[in-house]
């Protein structure tokens, strides 16, 4: 029978705002007029959850069709946004906070969650659970090699959620279309991008961790919603 995580988390918690540079964390008591559909991903939320890096940009996700003008004019803060991404399912602005900040909304109808996300307890912002974080980050490590990525799934590991676990809940969301392979092999070689940047301890734990996964015996995880499109499309 299949791991079935808890369905409902809507638990508030107190989001580690340091992590923040001071443009993003003066916008952020604006995200409080985000619409409930969005709830936010990326290296951000696991950043806010954990605080183990600095990050910049606001990824949020919904579960059905986005229309971008429709969007850009029902949220406040996005009036005064240069809009440099307008398309079908994608908003994206570059707002001015004494700073730039870069915001981004994507409709992706059938978005899997495993667990529902949890909730930030001064301006109610939703934020995906670590476990569903953790599968998004096994899949985007497989189509870019930026060392944030490598550094965030570090951090959820030794946050409890192992790299079998992080492989289960990629195959959750994604279906057919995650090869957990492919993301074995990403975490074993560091040559690409900026991956050479990565401290020498944080390679060593990623690849015997790459190393210790028999893909035969991985747990079993169960979305609650239907399975998006691939992991080009994630955060």
């Amino acid at each position: 029978m299949g791991d079935n995580p808890q369905r409902t988390s809507r638990e508030r918690f107190t989001p580690r705002l340091d992590i923040l540079p001071p443009p993003q964390r003066r916008l952020w008591p604006e995200l409080a007029t985000v619409p409930e559909e969005f709830v936010l991903y990326g290296g951000t939320a696991i950043a806010l959850q954990l605080g183990h890096r600095q990050s910049v940009d606001f990824d949020f996700f919904g579960d059905r069709a986005l229309d971008p003008t429709a969007l850009a004019a029902e949220i406040p803060f996005m009036a005064d946004a240069q809009i440099t991404q307008r398309e079908a399912n994608t908003l994206t602005g570059i707002l001015d906070r004494d700073g730039t900040v870069k915001v981004s909304f994507f409709g992706v109808p059938g978005l899997a969650r495993l667990v529902g996300p949890h909730q930030a307890a001064d301006n109610r912002l939703k934020i995906a659970s670590l476990l569903d974080l953790a599968g998004m980050k096994a899949s985007v490590v497989q189509v870019r090699a930026e060392a944030k990525d490598y550094l965030d799934l570090d951090a959820l590991m030794k946050a409890g959620i192992d790299l079998p676990r992080a492989l289960a809940a990629g195959a959750a969301i994604y279906g057919r279309q995650f090869n957990p392979q492919i993301t074995l092999k990403a975490l074993s070689y560091f040559e690409d991008g900026n991956l050479r940047t990565l401290p020498d301890e944080t390679k060593a734990r990623l690849a015997a961790a790459a190393r210790g996964v028999d893909l035969d015996r991985l747990p079993t995880l169960r979305a609650r919603e239907d399975v998006p499109p691939g992991p080009e499309g994630g955060p």
